[in-house]
């Protein structure tokens, strides 16, 4: 073998040796020398927690500089035991920032860690907000809960949703209906999985679900004929196929009464799939002529009725105790045919009692801040209790925040400014802005600033559970 070959041969042998023989631990370290250099560590790994400050400074960012202040004071323990410095972090006379040694290996680096992952993207911040200590209002965490999962499976991260932990009061089949409505919606495999694997009690409510999903993202009427035959023409499914098609063709009928385009159609969040095709509502109708869902399907069609304008025809469907229904749904018919003034009348046209008239100036708040209309929305506020202030906050961004003509810009303090002290609202908006096809994002993400609204400080932090925190945090 040539000379230069065995003496490359050599090195990298050698190189393979050498790095695990470095990676032993050298110490003890006594004298001067080694005081001095504990004493710069310390120092260091305080300036670090002094300096950073929660609220100036992303959480990855402070993450990164507090987990190097806290191997410092692991590194001045383990080879520096009998120096000065040493002996007043383990005595708690030298402290790293406002906190403890023990303290901030324990409980500060964890907590951090979780903020950090919090304030990931907008799906992590929601979930953060969800699982607050304080966050204890179980209806608003189960709102919030839905909005995450349908979040999630709009994403298509169906492996993630599938095992996504649910209350037990709720349970597997909740959560269930709630992936197979978007399954189906997106055409995934595991709406079919979800079905075969269900239990047979559990079916009916399924596949009604599936009925619905399928009618709404397009399927024709001989497909939809063809999947009522396998189910023996379930009047039930007939009428969630009913209420499906209603969904889309408001949209649809409302795009050709303005003469707007049918592409970039949306319901909501959810595209309208194949606007170009049509179902007759009014002869589908007929078909659902016997049994409980007849009312429903009545009802649903009233408010397509409403939805385009169609007033009378509407109220001939419904009984009377049906106002609040017909009203919101005529309100989006005068929103989008800009006749701002007759929709703030409505409460007092369709003389809704009191409780039902909040419940109509609430959607009147969405539809108009969606319309950008400044002066009506702000009139409409005013019409609104103090109990309901919160709810009209949430409506209020809600609307902006599907609004395509006066898009919301995001920037990285918008979310934290919305003046909502409910975690449960403000994650709903940030789910819901995650999924609209007008995102527009300006500057540094929004979602430390939430973080730090909600969960600044670390003071009295209890024990982590998870020991993956632990590890994550460099215990």
């Amino acid at each position: 073998m040539p000379i230069r070959y065995f003496t490359l041969l050599v090195i990298l042998l050698t190189s393979l040796v050498l790095p695990a023989q470095a990676t032993e631990e050298i110490g003890p370290f006594t004298g001067p020398e080694a005081a001095a250099e504990a004493m710069r560590l310390y120092t260091r790994a305080n300036d670090f927690v002094n300096n950073l400050d929660e609220g100036k400074y992303s959480y990855a960012y402070i993450q990164f500089h507090w987990k190097r202040a806290g191997a410092n004071l692991e590194r001045i323990l383990r080879a520096y035991p009998s120096s000065a410095t040493a002996k007043k972090i383990q005595t708690g006379e030298l402290m790293v920032g406002e906190f403890s040694h023990i303290y901030f290996k324990e409980r500060v680096l964890p907590r951090i860690e979780e903020k950090k992952v919090g304030a990931f993207d907008a799906i992590n911040n929601a979930i953060f907000l969800y699982y607050l200590p304080s966050n204890t209002d179980v209806t608003g965490r189960r709102e919030l809960l839905r909005q995450i999962i349908i979040t999630l499976c709009r994403q298509e991260r169906w492996d993630e949703v599938i095992t996504f932990p649910v209350p037990p009061e709720d349970g597997t089949p909740w959560l269930w209906q709630l992936i197979t409505r978007m399954a189906v919606y997106k055409k995934a495999k595991i709406a079919d999985e979800l079905l075969l694997n269900s239990k047979i009690s559990d079916l009916p409510a399924l596949l009604a679900i599936v009925a619905e999903s399928r009618a709404f993202r397009g399927d024709t009427r001989e497909q939809l004929e063809v999947f009522l035959q396998e189910h023996a023409s379930s009047p039930e499914l007939r009428a969630a196929i009913f209420a499906g098609l209603v969904r889309r063709e408001i949209q649809i009928q409302r795009a050709h009464e303005l003469k707007l385009p049918l592409a970039g159609l949306y319901d909501g969040v959810d595209a309208i799939q194949k606007p170009e095709q049509s179902i007759d509502l009014a002869a589908f109708l007929q078909t659902i002529t016997v049994g409980p869902w007849q009312p429903e399907a009545h009802r649903n069609y009233a408010r397509y009725l409403a939805a385009l304008g169609r007033l009378t025809e509407a109220r001939s469907l419904v009984e009377p105790a049906e106002q609040l229904m017909l009203a919101t749904a005529y309100a989006e018919y005068l929103v989008a045919t800009e006749e701002y003034g007759q929709a703030l009348a409505l409460p007092t046209v369709f003389k809704l009692t009191p409780s039902d008239a909040n419940a109509y100036h609430l959607h009147l708040i969405k539809l108009l801040a969606q319309a950008g209309r400044e002066t009506e929305l702000a009139s409409t506020r005013t019409q609104l209790p103090a109990n309901l202030a919160a709810q009209a906050v949430y409506q209020e961004w809600h609307g902006r925040i599907l609004s395509i003509q006066n898009q919301l810009v995001v920037r990285e303090h918008t979310f934290a400014l919305i003046p909502l002290a409910d975690p449960n609202l403000l994650g709903r908006l940030i789910c819901e802005w995650s999924l609209t096809p007008n995102r527009n994002l300006r500057g540094a993400a929004p979602w430390d600033a939430v973080v730090y609204k909600f969960a600044s400080g670390y003071a009295q932090l209890p024990p982590p559970k998870d020991k993956k925190k632990m590890e994550a945090a460099g215990r």
